[in-house]
């Protein structure tokens, strides 16, 4: 049985996708800060704040087995001009959605097996400039150099990393606190589209490299 690590199962894509896997006969552990409502005797809950180095360590130097499959997708969102942004939101955008991913990654690679793969659930935040999204971007931005680096040094080893870019995905991440700016949010990405695109990534036979895949929904133009 295949073993995957995902970061945010607590909800949202991080869910679907723990879901999906789970019913595809894989062992997945999953991490995050809050409870899962996953209840499968093939998943494994750890709750682990991704910006504590110190617990991600010990978590995977305890793991008994190898992982087959990373997924880092835990991350925070703000969506205001920097002069509206608090530095803990700041923080909070630097440490979870670039440091977390880098930090996760770093403790797993020794767990990584031949032929294994990384996904990283980026946002089209990590490819253009939005207005509004200038911590989000420098931090995604950042995840993008650092996955495309990151699959280079590891191709000896036959560890495949692939990001995925998604422009806004119908999750709770919108609502009154966090509005979708082109309204209807029923029109963003179903997250099962999402998940879609993870496996067929999966899937992919040895000689084929996926590095940076960018969707997003028809109401959303990104150039």
């Amino acid at each position: 049985m295949k073993t995957a690590v995902i970061t945010g199962t607590s909800k949202g894509l991080g869910l679907e996708t723990a879901n999906h896997l789970l019913n595809s006969g894989w062992y997945v552990l999953g991490i995050s800060r809050t409870e899962s409502p996953i209840t499968h005797p093939n998943y494994l809950h750890r709750f682990v704040d991704v910006r504590d180095s110190n617990e991600i360590n010990r978590l995977f130097s305890g793991l008994e087995c190898s992982v087959d499959l990373l997924i880092n997708n835990a991350a925070v969102f703000k969506q205001a001009p920097l002069s509206d942004t608090s530095n803990d939101e700041v923080d909070a955008l630097i440490d979870i959605d670039l440091k977390g991913a880098i930090t996760v990654t770093k403790a797993a690679m020794n767990r990584i097996t031949e032929g294994g793969r990384i996904i990283f659930v980026n946002s089209v935040a990590g490819l253009h400039h939005l207005e509004n999204q200038s911590v989000y971007c420098a931090a995604k931005h950042g995840l993008t150099a650092f996955a495309k680096i990151l699959g280079k040094e590891l191709r000896p080893k036959k560890i495949k990393v692939s990001s995925i870019h998604p422009g806004g995905i119908n999750t709770s991440l919108w609502g009154t606190h966090n509005p979708y700016p082109l309204g209807d949010v029923t029109q963003a990405i179903d997250p099962k589209e999402i998940v879609k695109l993870i496996d067929y990534i999966i899937n992919t036979p040895d000689n084929v490299d996926l590095s940076n895949v960018e969707i997003f929904p028809s109401v959303e133009w990104h150039s």
